[in-house]
């Protein structure tokens, strides 16, 4: 997991904000709410300009056999409101093939809000069937604290999501890096004048161990429970790493 502080300016938030927010929520094919932008395709509104841009500028040096991207909104406007812990993966093959996992070669986040509600992801791994776990119970477990502009990268076996608790609205463009076009994946269709977002060279940094005072919480993880510890405090922009 390697966390980039903000990589936009706080113009080019707003704008790919006030896009992700009219696009919200994605029209359903039928199967799936989740998008598609091939890596040469001609980007058709700011945030498919922005995948391909945040990607070139990021990630296209470690990723050679790009075909595209999936991607999607997450956007939670209540306090009841959570993202469900889960992998990224190819959604049609496990439904297709009886729970075999297919992985994108690398998942990201970027935070278009500031909340202190912490996106969580455990080192515990989905394997080749759905219900493989490696990993399990997770010995590390990642706090991501949002910050506007913030991008963050991680392994998309990993097991990520949010709890309910996020004061105010709180919303992630995600997406993956993908070496092939999963089925069902279409593009969004709506047109808009791109906005050329102005990125910052940023360096990333892989979460700080954290050495304080903790809490514990028991949560069960595809019907398996367990006890994990987190961080007695958070602030904005934090990525922490706790050792279990």
């Amino acid at each position: 997991m390697i966390s980039y502080k903000q990589i936009i300016d706080s113009i080019s938030v707003s704008k790919l904000r006030d896009e992700v927010n009219q696009f919200y929520p994605l029209r359903s094919n039928g199967f799936t709410t989740n998008k598609w932008i091939g890596i040469h395709d001609e980007p058709e509104n700011t945030i498919e300009k922005y995948i391909q841009d945040s990607f070139d500028f990021y990630l296209a040096s470690d990723y050679k056999r790009v075909v595209g991207f999936e991607w999607w909104i997450e956007s939670l406007s209540t306090y009841s409101e959570g993202i469900p812990f889960h992998s990224s993966h190819d959604e049609k093959v496990r439904e297709d093939e009886e729970g075999r996992m297919s992985y994108p070669l690398c998942s990201t986040m970027t935070d278009l809000t500031t909340d202190a509600n912490p996106t969580i992801v455990f080192n515990t791994k989905n394997g080749e069937h759905i219900k493989e776990l490696i990993e399990f119970p997770p010995s590390e477990v990642y706090f991501s604290l949002q910050e506007e502009g913030k991008f963050v990268t991680y392994d998309p076996r990993y097991i990520r999501g949010v709890y309910s608790g996020s004061n105010d609205k709180r919303i992630t463009l995600c997406y993956d890096v993908w070496y092939y076009r999963p089925k069902g994946l279409e593009r969004v269709g709506i047109l808009s004048k791109p906005f050329d977002c102005r990125f910052y060279k940023q360096t990333g940094s892989r979460p700080v161990t954290w050495l304080g005072q903790t809490n514990e919480l028991t949560t069960d993880l595809y019907e398996k429970r367990f006890t994990f510890k987190f961080p007695n405090k958070y602030q904005e922009g934090e990525t922490w790493k706790v050792i279990q």
